[in-house]
């Protein structure tokens, strides 16, 4: 068995993209009155939320940059078209090219679906704080040569630039950058960073961790449970499915995912509109590498 724990943001990689869904707007609009600044202090202003949904489901939910970064279809068929076009170059050059074991480690199935702490209390009875998946075989080594000739580290004869991975992401993408954008990535985690340190959020915290506290837990956050030391262990430790129950209850009970997601979006609308002109050129490159990539995959 393999397990997977979230200590941050629900945000996953694969083949070293990140891969994210969403689904579910949350109205944003100018600075409340209370709270001018993240956190009270300083920083940009607060978006205001005129409403909190009550939310105790987090797989599904939908947050602003989604658009602009990769699901995991997408991202396997991006990657899958890649893996082919680096087959073809090593056999080109003359290499007995060993396509890597497709399987990876198990983890959140979306963005969202831990990104606030465990949501799902049947997942807390079964298997605490725990994701497990099957056993990952890791990755077969290349040998030297044909690992300069993937990566174009070092020189050789009719080695493309960047090597095949280079040649291939440059037929699936151009010269723009390959998979989803640093600028979308950077927004993902800007958002949860600024939502944490809300006067909003930090206030159902303290309303979640007082529940927890009746039921004889000290965390400050759900992060804090969620990365517990005695919960980090291969295998699910003692208390842990307890722990986690009581943990998701108190999320329903002061509705944290619905205030926290809320917060999180509002944030990650305003930071998408600052960057509107540049994320519709990520936009643009995510279409076109989606493009070739079918055309890849189908043999055309």
């Amino acid at each position: 068995m393999s397990v997977w724990k979230a200590h941050a943001p629900g945000v996953r990689f694969a083949a070293s993209l990140m891969a994210v869904v969403a689904i579910c707007p949350v109205v944003a609009g100018c600075s409340v009155a209370d709270d001018k600044k993240a956190g009270g202090g300083e920083g940009p202003p607060v978006p205001e939320v005129t409403a909190f949904r009550q939310i105790d489901s987090a797989a599904d939910l939908e947050l602003p940059v989604a658009p602009y970064l990769f699901s995991d279809p997408e991202l396997s068929r991006l990657m899958g078209a890649r893996e082919l076009l680096i087959r073809e170059c090593m056999q080109e050059l003359g290499f007995d090219y060993q396509t890597p074991d497709g399987s990876r480690a198990v983890g959140p199935r979306t963005l969202t679906e831990r990104r606030y702490g465990l949501a799902d209390v049947t997942q807390a009875k079964r298997d605490g704080y725990h994701l497990f998946g099957p056993e990952v075989r890791p990755e077969p080594k290349l040998p030297p040569e044909q690992y300069r000739a993937v990566t174009g580290e070092g020189s050789g004869k009719d080695i493309p630039k960047g090597g095949c991975a280079g040649q291939a992401e440059r037929a699936l993408g151009g010269e723009k950058p390959f998979g989803p954008s640093d600028l979308a990535q950077t927004i993902n985690g800007k958002s949860y960073e600024l939502s944490m340190r809300d006067n909003r959020v930090r206030k159902v915290f303290t309303s979640w961790s007082a529940c927890m506290r009746k039921q004889g837990y000290t965390y400050k956050d759900p992060m804090a449970a969620m990365s517990a030391p005695e919960f980090s262990a291969e295998e699910i430790g003692p208390g842990e499915t307890e722990t986690a129950q009581h943990d998701v209850k108190c999320k329903e009970k002061v509705n944290l995912i619905g205030v926290w997601h809320a917060v999180e979006s509002a944030y990650q609308k305003e930071l998408v509109q600052e960057h509107a002109s540049e994320l519709r050129l990520v936009l643009e490159a995510k279409r076109e590498q989606l493009k070739e990539s079918r055309k890849m995959m189908s043999g055309a």
